[in-house]
């Protein structure tokens, strides 16, 4: 089904399959005349189009109804289609501030926030994932901050930064339905939930401290971008199961430093694929190395690793 709709005045609007990423979801909050889109998608998919036919299935138009594009933080994924939808409705876009930079300057994901060479950033130029960047980018009309309501119709939904997918990621709650917006904070792939990445600026510490915090939420209805709804006691088992993943993650890290005594990023990518203990993602190669970077970090704010210098770890 290319669209659901979740609970009376959200509903979910699904491009086509991406493989590992699976099936790539926009939301729409509808309510008195009014319409909010949440992470609008690639440049293409799930596009203006579904949402369209969907709108007009509810008897609204998007250059009428369209009150606002908002994004949950600014990777490729979520951020490509948001010009577009802008340019032919004339809704504002909203972002954090620590992602606005991408939407600005979408090729910045590849420059800056993926753990790659530049033979991979150019490689990058003719891939067909949901990671391309092959949109011009535009500046936000309004940029996200702690606390902020989002409003459509009498619906608020209340923006709650996490930082831990990237620096400006959010969720968005919809306390009168207990609907979380998610992003991909929560589930970045589909059927397993313990399987992850973070970008360069993510942190793995903001990303457990944003479970918890999520998990003392009255949540109902958990609703990602690359995953169907999780509903009432799904909800926990999947928060569950994500603060699993990143601890598995940050043990098994320990685990190969410790065997090896010293290692690098390179090396700890190998270990890792090889032992296949922990599930990672397999599209590039570059987002298990980031989210190992990433996650060396945090352990090395913990008193746990030791950078010795030239891209070189220790167990402590």
């Amino acid at each position: 089904m290319p669209s659901s709709e979740i609970v009376p005045g959200i509903h979910a609007v699904r491009g086509r399959f991406a493989h590992e990423f699976g099936f790539i979801a926009s939301y729409l909050v509808v309510e008195d005349s009014e319409a909010l889109i949440i992470d609008p998608g690639t440049a293409g998919d799930p596009g203006i189009d579904r949402v369209d036919k969907v709108m007009k299935r509810l008897g609204l138009d998007y250059r009428r109804n369209l009150i606002g594009i908002v994004c949950t933080h600014g990777h490729p994924d979520h951020v490509g289609g948001a010009g577009r939808f802008s340019r032919l409705s004339g809704a504002p876009v909203m972002i954090h501030q620590g992602d606005a930079g991408l939407l600005r300057n979408p090729h910045d994901f590849l420059k800056d926030r993926l753990l790659m060479d530049r033979a991979a950033r150019f490689a990058m130029k003719f891939d067909k994932s949901p990671l391309r960047v092959n949109y011009k980018g535009i500046e936000p009309d309004r940029i996200l901050r702690s606390g902020d309501t989002i409003g459509v119709g009498s619906t608020k939904l209340k923006v709650i930064p996490t930082g831990g997918h990237s620096a400006g990621h959010c969720v968005f709650y919809d306390m009168t339905r207990k609907a979380l917006f998610s992003g991909d904070e929560v589930n970045n792939f589909p059927n397993d939930p313990r399987k992850f990445y973070v970008d360069l600026s993510g942190s793995i510490v903001a990303k457990r401290a944003a479970l918890d915090l999520i998990s003392k939420l009255a949540v109902d209805i958990l609703l990602p971008s690359h995953d169907t709804p999780h509903l009432y006691g799904e909800v926990h088992l999947q928060l569950e199961a994500v603060r699993d993943g990143v601890l598995h993650l940050q043990d098994t890290i320990l685990s190969h430093l410790g065997a090896r005594e010293t290692a690098d990023i390179d090396q700890l990518v190998f270990d890792i694929k090889r032992a296949r203990s922990v599930p990672v993602p397999k599209t590039f190669d570059a987002l298990l190395a980031t989210t190992i970077e990433v996650t060396l970090r945090g352990l090395k704010e913990a008193g746990l690793v030791s950078s010795l210098g030239n891209g070189i770890w220790t167990k402590n």
